[in-house]
């Protein structure tokens, strides 16, 4: 199991746009098998720009993720919003020790 954050700066004539378009992503994601959560959420301290956070299974999960439709769709109309590439982060479960 692991977590995925991407990070989304959109243009600011296209925000309410942008959050239309990537509906059918978040949605159909959510129905996939092996995808344990997926949300789309404003990040509150820069204007513009969203959060997708994402819980996945496996990476054979996240593979077939990227072969869907929907993905693929959002992919390509991503650079109509975007000001610039998204920035993904991937997070595993680790215990850190504090000592």
């Amino acid at each position: 199991m692991f977590k995925l954050i991407v990070v989304i700066a959109v243009r600011s004539d296209k925000a309410a746009a942008f959050e239309e378009m990537v509906k059918p992503l978040v949605e159909n994601s959510r129905k996939e098998k092996g995808c344990l959560s997926y949300d789309l959420l404003p990040d509150v301290l820069h204007q513009n720009c969203y959060l997708i956070l994402e819980t996945w299974e496996s990476d054979k999960a996240l593979e077939t993720h990227k072969l869907t439709h929907h993905y693929l769709d959002f992919i390509e109309s991503l650079n109509e919003y975007a000001t610039k590439p998204p920035t993904m982060y991937r997070v595993e479960p680790k215990k850190v020790s504090l000592v």
